[in-house]
């Protein structure tokens, strides 16, 4: 796994344009990547495992930040475009997910019971990670396509790309609970 001291800036580095999202996937292993997402999917389980209906819809009017329920249903909604890069991007003969984000900030709803989020969760983790497991050995390092918003990107960057997707939402999420705690 990664560490967050470690992550942070790489992810930071190829956001701000210092390095590319290509350049940044080359920095450590797929395994790393793979096993790094896993561990914060799992943190992002872990901190809505308790949580209320209300606090997973409290919005704040201090903080910009998404409620609970807009970002876990935003996680899971962007998780199709993910499971569609890496199936195009391998030799796997998986189906794609049909509804999927093609822009930002797509599939947010608000209001979301927190055991429906939970559920749903539980559901897109098992989904994304029969992906990673079937298509993770079959991913060729040197095929690349351009992306628009992200450059060059071959089978670990759109890995990192997730992960750091992943990362953003969790510290928003974590957040936000703290915050719906305090009423802020």
């Amino acid at each position: 796994m990664i560490p967050s001291d470690v992550l942070n800036p790489l992810i930071l580095s190829a956001y701000t344009k210092e390095i590319t999202w290509l350049e940044a996937s080359t920095k450590h292993s797929l395994d790393e990547f793979i096993d790094t997402f896993y561990a914060t999917r799992t943190r992002v389980h872990e901190v809505i495992n308790d949580l209320t209906d209300e606090q997973v819809s409290y919005a704040s009017n201090v903080h910009p930040f998404w409620t609970i329920s807009e970002s876990i249903t935003h996680l899971i909604y962007t998780q199709g475009f993910y499971h569609n890069k890496l199936l195009d991007i391998s030799t796997s003969q998986l189906p794609h997910i049909i509804e999927a984000a093609r822009g930002f900030g797509e599939g947010a709803k608000q209001k979301i019971p927190a055991q429906d989020l939970i559920v749903s969760l539980n559901a897109a983790t098992e989904r994304i990670q029969t992906v990673i497991e079937q298509t993770r050995n079959l991913s060729n390092p040197e095929k690349t396509e351009k992306s628009p918003a992200f450059g060059l990107c071959n089978y670990n960057t759109w890995m990192l790309l997730m992960l750091a997707h992943e990362v953003d939402h969790l510290r928003q999420i974590v957040a936000m609970k703290r915050v719906s705690r305090t009423g802020e």
